[in-house]
């Protein structure tokens, strides 16, 4: 962009951050997918293994036409109660990208360990655990607006990535949303941000917008991982005896608090309580190909927000309701 001088003044923005994974080479990207996408082709691989249990989106990338281009084959794999991967009867392809979900960003440094043990070349999906720190040998990719009031953006993370040839993303014309979300809460601003997601969907795989670049300078990243901790931690310490999933944290703060329980209604309850949590991935229960564990997850999984503008009060207030639910 070339300078300007005069006309109207744009957001007073205090860069903080300059480099956001020292020891590395990073690539800015304008989506999670896209960076996924980005390390196929980087890596020029042929085979890309991922999950059942994720985000259509990544399979939608591993679809799109610079992969369909490079002749990118998705293999798919299922996970068990501990989010361990289900190796196939064939084993596994070690020419292959092997793409591994940081659920939740709960990822423990022995799963870590276990997968870049049993796969040649690892791509983390660290799209849920944006302070999960990246590894030597393997690729990284992460999410900003998961974490942070943001429009869109990504990093893929490696020892070193080639630039490749892919437009400039732009997201100026569809992040008034953020602004609404702060006169009016982020509910009113919904409709505004799913017309956000559908610019990213078509946008395709671009570098980060330079509004997403600025933005993300002045985040003060130590202390949303702090807040973020301080809320998760609070909420496990009054919901972990009812939480079927065991949890520890080792790698940073995570994107939500996953709670597992068997109770018709939570998530419908929590919401009318304005307490909104979604739902994730609802085709995995009606999928022939998924198990009976992805299956619970999807159908009830409650992914509770520890986001950075909420304190331990709104987190007791969440719990305090979930807890109503299960009496």
């Amino acid at each position: 962009m070339k300078r300007e001088y005069g006309g109207c003044l744009p957001l007073e923005i205090n860069k903080l951050n300059t480099d956001y994974f020292p020891g590395f080479d990073y690539v800015a990207l304008n989506s999670g997918r896209s960076a996924i996408a980005y390390g196929v082709l980087a890596g020029g691989f042929k085979r890309v293994y991922i999950p059942y249990y994720t985000c259509k989106t990544v399979e939608a990338s591993l679809l799109g036409p610079e992969c369909e281009k490079a002749g990118v084959e998705i293999v798919y794999y299922n996970i068990d109660e501990d989010f361990a991967p289900i190796m196939p009867e064939s084993g596994w392809d070690q020419t292959a990208l092997f793409v591994y979900t940081n659920y939740f960003g709960i990822m423990t440094k022995s799963m870590e360990e276990q997968i870049l043990k049993d796969h040649q070349h690892v791509l983390f999906d660290n799209t849920q655990g944006f302070f999960t720190e990246p590894v030597h040998e393997a690729y990284s990719a992460y999410s900003c607006r998961k974490f942070f009031g943001v429009a869109d953006g990504a990093y893929l993370v490696a020892d070193e990535l080639p630039r490749l040839d892919i437009p400039m993303g732009h997201s100026a014309d569809t992040a008034s949303f953020l602004l609404k979300a702060v006169e009016d809460g982020p509910n009113a601003a919904y409709e505004m941000s799913k017309e956000n997601e559908e610019h990213i969907n078509g946008e395709g795989m671009c570098t980060m917008s330079p509004l997403t670049e600025a933005l993300m300078s002045a985040v003060d990243l130590s202390s949303v991982n702090d807040r973020r901790l301080a809320n998760f931690n609070r909420l496990h310490a009054l919901l972990g005896d009812k939480n079927l999933l065991d949890i520890h944290i080792e790698n940073g703060a995570p994107m939500v608090y996953p709670l597992l329980v068997e109770t018709e209604g939570m998530r419908e309850y929590l919401v009318d309580n304005n307490i909104f949590v979604p739902r994730w991935w609802r085709w995995i229960t009606d999928s022939d190909d998924t198990n009976d564990f992805e299956k619970k997850l999807s159908k009830y999984l409650v992914p509770i927000p520890v986001t950075q503008n909420y304190d331990l009060e709104d987190m007791e207030y969440i719990a305090g309701k979930v807890l109503e639910k299960l009496k």
